[in-house]
């Protein structure tokens, strides 16, 4: 036999030699063999991530610089620091924050001035009352910028007119809801205590409770509390944060050292605070957002459902997608004080509004970013 014929002999297909099909099955089972062992070193690979990624994040944020927020006592107005903190964006920016819960702000005040938290959600009179008594505040960003109430009535007054000579409760004098009532009164041409009497009726409960009982003919008060009212034939008869109001309701505050000292960590907790906010805005996560209400309200989340949807509706709604501090709405305040303490004349507004902050989230372009133009 040739060696040409030995060559073509070997080719051929025969009992003791692999077809090319056979070939082509163990170049499979190789290629197969080669994925799995892929795959594998993956699978480890994967559960050591997952393994090490929570120690990692924990060691991470105990690295973090701790940051203490005093807000006030649990209400819906204040709901949106507790999503914000659920949702991880103080972390997410660099932040552990931890909110501690005063009964009143002349409280947090204290705590702020004493060092015991870097950060305080004040409106514009309780911080240019601690800065006229020697303290040295700056207003860093506007939370909310109106009155984020509702004035719930007799169901036969159906218009601010209707006001006229009748009583209306708040919960004290020279309070935020005091301000409220009387700002608004003069929109509509009333005169507080002449036109219109002002009582002072204690926490929204109670004042609730004076209205239903017929002590007084109106009340102020927030969300949710107003669906009660409507359940019961009462009027809602004006919406504060709709009277074209600029007003320093609830404003972040810090000491002027501080923010000088620490502008990164000011920056930080800034972000993290607007993040929270602008989820608000954003339908998609509405469902997480309710949750999270409802649970920092505690309310059940099915009985209650109405009340947590209201308190989600009414602030989403007046929250600000630039929320600076409002220079216009402090200035109010301070005509406020101008008007009753001889040492307020002097005061100016400006001289306490720190909105660089602010001013630089919306140039670098984190505040579109954020809001999505919402």
């Amino acid at each position: 036999m040739s060696t040409r014929e030995s060559n073509t002999t070997y080719f051929r297909p025969s009992s003791g030699s692999l077809s090319p099909n056979h070939r082509i099955r163990s170049r499979q089972h190789v290629r197969r063999k080669r994925q799995t062992n892929l795959f594998r070193r993956f699978l480890i690979g994967l559960t050591w991530v997952l393994i090490l990624l929570p120690a990692q994040r924990a060691w991470s944020q105990k690295n973090l610089p701790t940051v203490r927020l005093g807000i006030e006592a649990i209400s819906g107005t204040n709901s949106h620091y507790y999503v914000t903190s659920k949702l991880g964006l103080f972390q997410k920016h660099g932040v552990n924050m931890e909110l501690i819960t005063f009964p009143g702000g002349t409280v947090g005040l204290q705590a702020l001035l004493a060092g015991d938290i870097q950060f305080a959600t004040e409106d514009g009179l309780a911080g240019l009352q601690a800065n006229l008594r020697g303290a040295n505040l700056q207003f860093l960003a506007g939370m909310i910028n109106s009155f984020p109430f509702l004035i719930l009535s007799k169901p036969e007054i159906r218009v601010p007119g209707d006001l006229r000579g009748k009583k209306i409760a708040i919960s004290r004098y020279g309070s935020s809801s005091d301000t409220a009532v009387r700002a608004v009164l003069e929109r509509y041409k009333l005169r507080p205590d002449k036109d219109v009497i002002i009582l002072q009726g204690g926490g929204q409960t109670e004042r609730f409770a004076a209205l239903r009982a017929g002590a007084v003919d109106a009340a102020i008060v927030s969300p949710p509390l107003n669906l009660a009212g409507r359940a019961l034939g009462l009027n809602e008869v004006i919406d504060l944060s709709e009277s074209g109001i600029a007003y320093a309701h609830q404003e972040i505050v810090a000491q002027k050292d501080f923010i000088d000292r620490n502008p990164d960590l000011v920056m930080r907790t800034l972000r993290g605070l607007i993040e929270g906010q602008a989820q608000w805005k954003d339908k998609a996560k509405k469902g997480v957002i309710i949750g999270l209400v409802a649970k920092y309200l505690r309310l059940d989340p099915e009985k209650n459902r109405d009340q947590i949807e209201e308190t989600y509706r009414y602030y989403s709604k007046i929250f600000s997608s630039k929320p600076y501090a409002t220079l216009e709405g402090i200035e109010f305040t301070a005509q406020i004080l101008k008007k009753n303490l001889p040492e307020a004349k002097d005061l100016q507004a400006k001289d306490y509004v720190n909105n660089r902050f602010v001013g630089q989230l919306e140039k670098e372009g984190f505040l579109a970013r954020v809001y999505g133009g919402r």
